[in-house]
C-alpha cells in the first residue's frame, strides 16, 4: 500500500497544519487588538524592538535548524548519536545566544535614550533563551511533529490569553515583547521535558571538538538564512530609519497578515524536508530530481490557489484582520501576495532541493546575491516610496532566489 510509505509524511503535515492554523487564527483574534488598543506608533515601536530580537535568534539559530535536521533525520535510531547532537547544538546555540544578548543590551543602552527601549530589550532575552531550548530541528530531524505542535501551540496560545489580560492601554505596548518572552519560555520548557521523557537523551555539556563539528556544519546553511533574513526580516528595521512608527506600524501589519497565510502553505514543505532527507541519501541526481519535480506539481498549485485568494479578498482580509483605519495595508498585502507564490516554492527547491542535494554552496550564493539586492533596494527606493518599498523589495526578492535557485538545480543536474 503506497500510503504507508508516506503515512509519517501525512502525520507530520496535519501536525504542523494544526500548528499554521493556529498562526492564522490566532491573529484574528489578537492583531486588532493590539492594533486598537496601541495605535499604528506603538505597534511600529514594538515591531522594531521584536524584529531586533529576532535577528539574535536568527545567529543563534545559525543553520541548526536545516544541518541538524538532516543529521538526526539520518541517524535518528542510534539515540547515543542523536543525544551527541543535540547536546552539541544546545551548547553551540546557548554560546551564541550569550555573547548576542550581552551585545545588544550595551548596543541598545547606547541607542536609547528613555530607557524604554533598553528596558524592552531586556524582555526580549526570554525569547533568545527559550528558543535555545526549543529543539525544532530535533522534532522535525525525528519527524516527530506532533511534538513542535504541542510546543509552539502552547506558546502561542499563552501569548494571545496574556495579551488581553495584560494589555489594556496604550502605554503596555512595551509588554508585548515580555509577553511574548512568556510564550518563548513554556515552548523551552515543554521541550526540555519532551527531550527527557520522550526522546530519553542524556543530557551534559558537549565537548569543544563537537561543538565546533556543529559549527563548521552550520555554516554554509547559516550564510544562506542570514542572507534570506536579509530581505524576509530586516525591512522593518530599514524602513524605521526613514519613515515614522505610523508607517512601521502599517507596514508591519500587512507583513504580519501576509506571513499568517503564508504559513498555512508552509507544514507541507516542513515535513517533506527530512522526508526527502532519507530517501535522498545515496541516490543519484537524477532520481533525487525526479523525486523533486513529483512534489513540486501539486504544492505549486495549492500555493497558487492560496496566493490568487489573498490578492482578490485583500480588502475583506484587511478589515477583518486590522480594521477600517489600516486600509492603506491593502495594496502593501496585494505587493507581497509575492512572497506567498515564491517564498513557499522557493522552500520547496532551495531548502528541500539544494541542500537535500548537497547544493549548500548554490543555496548560499543564491541567498548571499538576493539578500544584498534586497537591502540596496530598501536603502535606494526606501527615502522614496516608503512602505511600498519595502514590500516591493521582499517580492522582487523572493522572485530573483527563485530564478536563481532554479538556475543552480539546473546546473546540478548537468554536471551529474
Amino acid at each position: 500500500m503506497r500510503w504507508v510509505k508516506y503515512k509519517q509524511v501525512i502525520e507530520n503535515f496535519f501536525s504542523l497544519s494544526i500548528l499554521n492554523a493556529l498562526n492564522v487564527l490566532l491573529p484574528l483574534v489578537t492583531l486588532p487588538y493590539m492594533l486598537h488598543v496601541v495605535g499604528k506608533a506603538n505597534y511600529g515601536a514594538y515591531s522594531y524592538v521584536y524584529a531586533v530580537v529576532q535577528y539574535v535568534i536568527l545567529f543563534s539559530t545559525y543553520g541548526f535548524n536545516f544541518s541538524a535536521t538532516k543529521q538526526i533525520s539520518q541517524c535518528r535510531d542510534d539515540k547515543e548519536k542523536v543525544s551527541k547532537i543535540y547536546n552539541a547544538v544546545t551548547a553551540s546555540k546557548t554560546l551564541i545566544a550569550l555573547f548576542l544578548s550581552v551585545l545588544l543590551l550595551l548596543c541598545a543602552k547606547l541607542v536609547f535614550k528613555d530607557g524604554v527601549g533598553t528596558l524592552m530589550f531586556v524582555y526580549g532575552l526570554g525569547m533568545v533563551i527559550g528558543d535555545v531550548l526549543t529543539p525544532i530541528w530535533l522534532f522535525q530531524g525525528m519527524e516527530k511533529m506532533k511534538y513542535m505542535t504541542i510546543v509552539n501551540a502552547s506558546s502561542k496560545i499563552l501569548f494571545t490569553i496574556l495579551i488581553f489580560i495584560v494589555v489594556r492601554a496604550s502605554e503596555d505596548y512595551q509588554l508585548l515583547i515580555l509577553l511574548n518572552s512568556c510564550g518563548y519560555l513554556l515552548a523551552g520548557l515543554l521541550s526540555l521535558i519532551l527531550v527527557c521523557r520522550q526522546f530519553h537523551l542524556r543530557l551534559h555539556w558537549a565537548t569543544w571538538s563537537d561543538i565546533r563539528m556543529q559549527l563548521k556544519e552550520g555554516s554554509a546553511v547559516f550564510g544562506s538564512t542570514f542572507g534570506m533574513n536579509l530581505y524576509r526580516n530586516a525591512n522593518v528595521i530599514i524602513l524605521k530609519q526613514f519613515v515614522s512608527d505610523d508607517i512601521v506600524g502599517l507596514y508591519s501589519a500587512a507583513e504580519k497578515v501576509v506571513k499568517g497565510f503564508q504559513s498555512i502553505i508552509s507544514p507541507a514543505a516542513q515535513a517533506l524536508f527530512p522526508h526527502l532527507s532519507l530517501r535522498f541519501k545515496g541516490q543519484p541526481v537524477n532520481e533525487q530530481m525526479r523525486m523533486l519535480r513529483k512534489v513540486s506539481i501539486p504544492f505549486t498549485s495549492v500555493v497558487l490557489v492560496v496566493t490568487l485568494g489573498v490578492y482578490i479578498f485583500a480588502p475583506l482580509i484587511s478589515d477583518i484582520l486590522c480594521g477600517r483605519e489600516f486600509a492603506a495595508c491593502v495594496p502593501l498585502i496585494r505587493i507581497m501576495t509575492l512572497v506567498i507564490l515564491f517564498g513557499e516554492i522557493n522552500y520547496l527547491v532551495g531548502i528541500v532541493g539544494l541542500i537535500n542535494m548537497d547544493g549548500q554552496r548554490y543555496f548560499f550564493r543564491s541567498v548571499m546575491v538576493t539578500g544584498v539586492f534586497s537591502v540596496v533596494f530598501m536603502l535606494l527606493m526606501t527615502p522614496l516610496h516608503g512602505a511600498a518599498a519595502a514590500a516591493w523589495a521582499m517580492s522582487l526578492s523572493e522572485v530573483l532566489l527563485f530564478f536563481l535557485c532554479v538556475c543552480s538545480l539546473y546546473r546540478i543536474s548537468k554536471r551529474s
